[in-house]
């Protein structure tokens, strides 16, 4: 038999909770005209049957069909049963800022394709503050319909989707402002203040506020052979004289080159490098891309779209067509597509 409350409160909190259910171990009966009590900093969703009844900010409410019109629907409804008493499920919100440790555990993969290499691998490590605003949205988007939800696990479903979320947005970035290696690392002081703006969309999406990011970011010691290896345009000889500027970068007595990754004049040193090697290289390039099936034959195991274009010569907008039409299988990740050489060769083959 369900047990009837005759006042609905959070009376106290464990230090790192940010959903707490009431009441807690399954279903409960609340009396009318039962005190509801949201202190500051929580908000209260009441929920029946899966659905929102009504959202409850911080004062003490009165629990009655004169002041909560949702109760009248029910009285209107039948759902009381002739009796004094209603059920519900109460999920009490914290709203007071959240603030998360963040790093990456895998590189994040920065495209800026009409700069060579063509990518760039960026870690990073900080902190960065959120906030919930739609009580109602972040319960259904993070899954946090839960006797009680803490910060580790609220950390647990948020941290992936900020990595995916800046891979995105950083690369939107760095392909809008022709951004290659060297100039996000220069950059890298402003990125804090611009994703704040370009992330918000996906956390209102989460609802929630991301009220402050402050993650330092660099260049990976092997972002070269990390995104060579990937498929980006790059040769090996390039990753050799890559590997052995990150060692003289490392080398105490070479002089500091930044905490993460490389220093804006490091980076740019190895841009000019990558930019004479690229020049060198052209006039043999030239004729191989003069028979689009010669070059199908050396594409690399992952292409992305600009890659495909360049092996067609055909525009980037043309390959997009080509993907959204459905002739060219695609995997979308993110915001950004990627082609497997199987499908590339299929679409070659018509």
């Amino acid at each position: 038999m369900a047990k009837v409350f005759d006042r609905v409160a959070i009376d106290s909190w464990l230090r790192d909770e940010v959903v707490r259910k009431f009441p807690p171990g399954g279903l409960g009966d609340i009396k009318l005209g039962s005190p509801l009590i949201v202190n500051p900093g929580e908000t209260a969703v009441f929920v029946r049957s899966g659905e929102a009844m009504g959202t409850f900010e911080p004062g003490t409410h009165v629990l009655t069909t004169a002041n909560v019109p949702f109760l009248m629907d029910w009285v209107e409804k039948g759902l009381f049963g002739g009796k004094n008493v209603f059920t519900a499920d109460v999920y009490f919100v914290k709203t007071t800022d959240l603030t998360m440790k963040w790093g990456t555990t895998q590189p994040i993969i920065i495209e800026h394709l009409n700069r060579p290499p063509g990518a760039s691998a960026i870690v990073g490590n900080g902190t960065y503050v959120v906030r919930v605003k739609e009580p109602w949205r972040f319960l259904n988007a993070m899954d946090a319909f839960r006797e009680s939800v803490r910060q580790p696990q609220l950390k647990d479903r948020l941290d992936p989707k900020l990595a995916i979320m800046m891979q995105d947005k950083m690369s939107e970035l760095a392909i809008a402002k022709n951004l290659g290696p060297a100039q996000l690392q220069s950059f890298s002081q402003d990125l804090n203040e611009l994703l704040i703006g370009l992330l918000q969309a996906e956390f209102d999406a989460l609802g929630m506020v991301l009220v402050d990011f402050n993650i330092r970011m660099g260049l990976h010691p092997k972002s070269l052979e990390v995104v060579t290896n990937m498929g980006y345009g790059t040769s090996y000889t390039q990753k050799q004289q890559a590997d052995a500027f990150v060692a003289a970068a490392n080398n105490p007595s070479g002089g500091g080159m930044g905490e993460i990754g490389f220093g804006a004049m490091g980076m740019a040193a190895m841009q000019n490098m990558q930019n004479q090697q690229q020049q060198a290289q052209q006039p043999q390039a030239q004729p191989a891309q003069a028979a689009p099936a010669a070059g199908a034959g050396s594409m690399p195991d992952v292409l992305t779209p600009q890659q495909a274009a360049e092996i067609l010569q055909v525009s980037y907008e043309d390959i997009l067509a080509a993907i959204e039409a459905g002739d060219l299988k695609a995997r979308k990740i993110g915001n950004a597509y990627r082609i497997s050489k199987a499908n590339m060769e299929e679409f070659l083959a018509g």
